[in-house]
């Protein structure tokens, strides 16, 4: 018995050896990962509750403007890589949510470990502005924003040192309803910058967190009384039909990661359900995390259910940019 135990060491030894240098780099970035949040675990609370207190402070590229329209500057911040990246670094694009009608792009500072580990790690950092709806409603220029910022990367990309094949969007709500749509409709679709518009739109994953894949199905009675007396005055049927994410549904789609809470009372949970069940259908890679204890806002998360998201995100985020 021990003899054939002492024959299986070396080979199992070296086999583990191999597999510990191939993927060094992924036992790196999850052990980073996972201390900064459990680190975070302290702050969950004061994320859940009032995520846009303060900034991080640290950023690279503050206030670019990516493009102008009707006298509105619509700009970026850049947080760089801090690793250099032979191949270019991966991007991560933020964008903000807030009901179409607020908000900003600043990145709460509660992440900030989090994003210094994430730029450690190679990967650089972007947090763009759309134009905020006031009166009309305005979904197809917010797109066009969106896929405005994807095309300045790629137009960028060699200044900045972007790797445009590993490029990802992390939005939640309203800015997820935005983000999928300008991640899964065609190049020649939602064209703002003429100057811009010759660049390719395509990135490879999305992170959505609540978005609205059907807006007609949104309960706006429990939204802010601005948004509630705007959404009245549009016709709805037709808003949704143009800008519902799952309208965009077809083969080939970004991978992506669909994140609910089953206890969301203004973006029902079942859009998102019935969202990811039409793109299994085209045959897409999307993946769903049901969350049970939380509202839309992400108040009453649980520390376990926290832990879970942000490893989630952060483990969908570096599988989908590893070359």
């Amino acid at each position: 018995m021990f003899k054939y135990i002492k024959k299986l060491i070396l080979p199992v030894s070296l086999l583990l050896i191999f597999f510990i240098s191939v993927n060094l780099d992924s036992i790196k970035f999850y052990y980073h990962i996972t201390r900064e949040i459990i680190k975070l675990n302290s702050n969950l609370a004061v994320i859940a509750s009032n995520f846009y207190t303060e900034p991080v402070s640290e950023v690279s590229y503050r206030d670019i403007i990516y493009k102008s329209r009707d006298n509105i500057d619509l700009t970026l911040d850049i947080y760089t890589s801090k690793k250099e990246m032979e191949s270019g670094s991966p991007v991560i694009i933020y964008v903000f949510g807030d009901s179409w009608m607020y908000g900003n792009k600043n990145l709460p500072a509660e992440l900030a470990p989090i994003i210094e580990t994430l730029r450690k790690e190679g990967f650089t950092i972007i947090s763009t502005s759309y134009e905020l709806l006031k009166t009309d409603a305005i979904f197809d220029k917010q797109i066009s924003d969106i896929k405005d910022t994807i095309r300045w990367i790629y137009k960028n990309k060699d200044i900045y040192n972007f790797d445009t094949n590993n490029i990802g969007i992390v939005s939640p709500s309203a800015g997820s309803q935005l983000s999928m749509i300008a991640a899964f409709s065609d190049n020649d679709m939602f064209i703002g910058d003429l100057s811009l518009s010759e660049y390719s739109s395509d990135i490879s994953y999305v992170v959505d967190l609540f978005g609205p894949a059907e807006l007609a199905k949104i309960n706006v009675s429990l939204a802010p009384n601005e948004v509630a007396e705007k959404f009245s005055s549009y016709d709805i049927d037709t808003i949704a039909n143009l800008y519902s994410p799952i309208n965009y549904i077809k083969e080939d789609l970004p991978n992506t990661l669909i994140i609910h809470s089953m206890v969301d009372t203004i973006v029902p949970y079942n859009s998102s359900l019935k969202l990811f069940n039409e793109a299994k259908k085209k045959k897409n890679n999307f993946e769903f995390l049901s969350l049970e204890t939380c509202t839309h806002y992400l108040e009453n998360l649980s520390t376990k259910e926290a832990i879970s998201l942000y490893f989630k995100i952060l483990s969908f985020i570096y599988t989908n940019s590893s070359n």
